[in-house]
């Protein structure tokens, strides 16, 4: 096929960079990515077309005569506004690299489509350009080919007349072979139906024979696996039961040392609290707490009493006088009655408050209490005499005082040392018990 002249317009035109770019641009965009969602691919498909636009466009301009100055432009954009976009996103596989390419690309669209209309269709291009070669092969080859074909013909009339004794004779064999394929199809096919006959019996029976097999195999199998699960079962049932034996065991037995060494170190810290000071703040916190209940009970009591006292006298009213006036006798004794009722309930009131606050200071002392002994075992004789001396002017006898009045409480300092010191010998007392378990 005759090729046509390359000039130096289409040879500069096909070494453009423009060519490069676009097959980059497809390899780094064709990255295959695992973790991808609807968003993603829509932008990585938008930017496959926009890549596709670009290179139907420039393959459909003519390699002779093209804006190279315009084609000059869109390489450069592409090469540092999508490229180096498409680049990175081959190595770190982001979206974000996708819309940057695909905002880069789309503010050069106008460039893009002002070229594309000095573009053909790259099949009419091609179309044209094979038609060109066609028509130019076939006018060189159409005289040969008369040529040769003539000669041929001229072989094949010779050729022609030797088939046609040769098929004569090959009529006259196919009749005699067609006769005797006829005679011997007819003895085939009674040899065929007894045969198939005996076949399809034998076959029958042997279906039956193997269907009998694969139910008892069948039954068989499944007494044998079941008869294993059974066992399977029993045997896990009383390795449970003898686990769970064992563990109940060890929990007793881990229960009684907790409950033993739980029992030593309250022993060795004083901290029984039926038996200690703290006992008594507890006891005595208790009834502050009953009685508070008591007396909180009987303000609503009270209270109950006046509001169905008034609704009493407010739906009934007071009898009117026969001469029209105020019933004062009854009117002040309804108000009596009820001042009454009010001044009860006010008084419970504040006895439940007392109790109350009472209650809640006894509570507190309980607390401190029961901190002060691993707290002051910690110290020296000299440190211990001194702390002892001033909690006692501090502390003993408070639980007798005005639960209205304000409670005296060890300052910050002391207190943050009492605490910090009870939580460091806690900690040591039970990791004591968990090394020994």
């Amino acid at each position: 096929m005759k090729e046509f002249e390359v000039s130096r317009w289409s040879d500069e035109f096909n070494k453009h960079p423009i060519h490069q770019l676009l097959d980059e641009a497809d390899e780094c965009i064709a990255v295959e990515v695992d973790d991808t969602d609807a968003e993603f691919e829509g932008e990585r498909r938008r930017l496959k077309n926009v890549l596709g636009t670009l290179r139907a466009v420039v393959a459909g301009l003519d390699p002779d005569f093209y804006p190279k100055q315009s084609l000059d432009q869109i390489h450069q954009h592409f090469k540092g506004h999508v490229l180096n976009q498409l680049k990175a996103f081959s190595e770190q596989k982001s979206i974000v690299q996708l819309r940057t390419a695909n905002d880069n690309a789309t503010s050069y669209a106008p460039q893009i489509f002002n070229i594309a209309a000095m573009s053909r269709p790259q099949e009419a291009q091609q179309a044209v350009a094979n038609a060109q070669d066609a028509f130019t092969s076939f006018s060189a080859s159409m005289e040969a080919e008369a040529k040769e074909t003539s000669q041929r013909l001229s072989t094949n009339e010779a050729e022609l007349a030797a088939v046609s004794e040769k098929a004569a004779a090959l009529d006259q064999k196919l009749s005699r072979l067609d006769a005797s394929a006829i005679e011997k199809l007819a003895e085939w096919q009674d040899e065929f139906t007894e045969k198939q006959t005996t076949r399809a019996e034998e076959h029958s029976a042997a279906q039956i024979e193997r269907e009998k097999k694969f139910s008892e195999n069948l039954k068989a199998q499944i007494e044998l696996f079941e008869q294993g699960r059974l066992d399977a079962i029993a045997k896990q049932m009383a390795l449970f039961d003898t686990s769970f034996e064992d563990f109940k065991k060890s929990a007793e037995i881990a229960r009684r040392e907790i409950k033993g060494n739980q029992v030593a170190i309250r022993q060795l810290h004083d901290l029984v609290t039926d038996e200690t000071v703290t006992g008594g703040y507890h006891k005595s916190s208790k009834d502050e707490g009953r009685a508070a209940n008591f007396w909180r009970f009987a303000s609503i009591v009270c209270l109950l009493a006046t509001a169905i006292w008034l609704a009493y006298k407010v739906n009934h009213g007071f009898e009117a006088l026969e001469n029209g006036g105020v019933n004062w006798p009854d009117l002040i004794t309804a108000s009596s009655l009820t001042a009454i009722f009010l001044y009860a309930a006010g008084y419970t009131s504040r006895q439940s408050k007392m109790h109350r606050d009472n209650e809640t200071l006894l509570r507190s002392y309980a607390l401190e209490t029961q901190a002060l002994d691993p707290f002051i075992a910690s110290l020296s004789s000299k440190e211990q005499q001194a702390i002892k001396a001033e909690l006692v002017r501090r502390m003993f006898g408070q639980q007798n005082a005005n639960g209205s009045t304000e409670s005296a409480k060890l300052d910050d300092g002391t207190l943050k040392t009492l605490v910090d010191k009870v939580s460091d010998t806690l900690s040591e007392a039970v990791s004591k018990v968990v090394d020994k378990g």
